[in-house]
């Protein structure tokens, strides 16, 4: 039975209480049930808090898969004119450290949290630099903090109800000074990132204006995961791969293949020690397959790389300029349509605020800023461009790797890169 299709007139009992009563009306998003009882009084209840007569009711259960889907997993709002409340679940591809950190700095919530224009700590100091300044803010409850909203409103206090170290954080919050509502986000770790909820609660007189513009606070989340750093838990990019390298990691300059290039010279030499120091199974794999060739005279031996000349510069390029002007190369770049180098950043703190200044530009709340000139003129070159990672992996893709093209964002260029694996194929045949 359908307990949003039940009959009215159905007889009930409250779990808490024993009374007994009638249904007289249901309400729905969420669903509540309004009972009038024997003396004639009328209340609200929830499923969980009656037991309807001849009607068997299963225990609410939510089961979380281990691997969701990334983004929204549940959102809903509702109310009456006295009780609002809303709910927005999300799962995020980062870690549970990387989203606490985000969601308790407050002073980034204009970015993302709708109907902030700024947020202040409110603080007790004589020295203008602490008196606003969030360093200074001790995040516990009791604690206080004031937001701007983007109205002509003036400042609301807002006071820190919960903190859970990486599990909940709560406050109170209002944008007008007609009502006050509770929001919190609670954390929840899976094996691919995490989910993050936020409930949003209000009662008394004229809660339902907490209901109003729905539609853009259903989005915070959303604003959240577009300046969130990312972590990639499905694919071991070659960065990775390299980290896991005893040879890539003490020469860091060195790419996959020639990694492998050195095994196979090292282990021909007759040194088969350095096979069984290897980290990485997918280089030590490569590398054994190709010993297997060179032997049965199907390839030939590849050159020995010169280690030496593989030395990164210093000088000249993106990483001689200060944090300050690669944030704003990479906003520049992003903004002109080259968000693959804004993505494709190693730095998680640089992308993030890479990704935050894009979000305040493309709103008009900041300025864009000039673009800085690099030592190296070719310093563009260091950034791969669409046609250079087109043939990368095309070539990764002919040799059955397929994981970086498939995980790719945009669509066009995934859609190319294996539209043009397919021709390789077909001329081979």
């Amino acid at each position: 039975m359908i307990l949003n299709r039940i009959e009215i007139g159905t007889e009930c009992t409250v779990r808490e209480t024993g009374l007994k009563g009638i249904l007289k009306k249901i309400y729905f998003y969420p669903t509540k049930y309004e009972i009038e009882f024997s003396d004639g009084s009328i209340d609200h209840y929830s499923s969980k808090d009656i037991v309807f007569q001849g009607i068997t009711q299963k225990p609410v259960q939510r089961r979380i898969p281990d691997a969701p889907e990334y983004g929204i997993l549940e959102e809903w709002s509702g109310g009456s004119f006295f009780e609002s409340e809303s709910l927005i679940a999300y799962h995020f591809s980062t870690t549970k450290k990387i989203m606490w950190k985000m969601l308790t700095s407050i002073e980034t919530y204009n970015v993302w949290f709708y109907g902030i224009q700024r947020a202040l700590p409110v603080l007790d100091s004589e020295r203008y630099v602490h008196k606003y300044s969030f360093n200074q803010l001790e995040l516990k409850p009791g604690s206080f903090f004031k937001i701007r909203p983007r109205t002509i409103a003036p400042y609301f206090d807002c006071r820190i109800m919960t903190f859970e170290f990486e599990k909940k954080f709560g406050f109170t919050f209002q944008t007008t000074p007609f009502t006050n509502e509770y929001v919190q986000f609670s954390l929840e770790e899976t094996k691919l990132g995490v989910i993050v909820t936020c409930r949003r609660y209000s009662s008394g007189g004229l809660s339902f204006l907490n209901q109003m513009n729905w539609n853009e606070k259903s989005k915070i989340l959303n604003n959240l995961n577009e300046i969130i750093p990312k972590v990639n838990f499905l694919e071991k990019k070659s960065s990775d791969i390299d980290a896991n390298s005893k040879i890539g990691s003490d020469v860091p300059s060195l790419s996959k293949d020639d990694i492998v290039a050195v095994l196979v010279n090292k282990v021909l030499d007759g040194d088969t020690e350095i096979m069984n120091l290897e980290r990485s199974k997918v280089i030590r794999g490569k590398a054994k397959a190709m010993i297997v060739k060179i032997k049965r005279g199907s390839v030939e031996r590849p050159p020995m790389p010169e280690i030496s000349a593989n030395k990164p510069s210093s000088s000249g390029g993106i990483e001689s300029l200060s944090k300050e002007d690669q944030i704003s190369f990479y906003v520049n770049s992003g903004l002109d349509g080259d968000m693959d180098s804004v993505n494709n950043l190693q730095d998680k703190v640089l992308r993030g605020k890479v990704k935050a200044m894009i979000v305040k530009i493309k709103r008009g709340s900041v300025e864009r800023p000039p673009m800085p000139e690099t030592k190296d003129q070719n310093s563009k070159n260091n950034i791969e461009t669409d046609e250079d990672k087109i043939k990368r992996l095309v070539s990764d893709g002919l040799q059955g790797e397929m994981d970086e093209i498939n995980s790719l964002d945009d669509r066009v260029l995934r859609g190319k890169i294996k539209a043009a694996i397919v021709k390789e194929k077909r001329k081979s045949k």
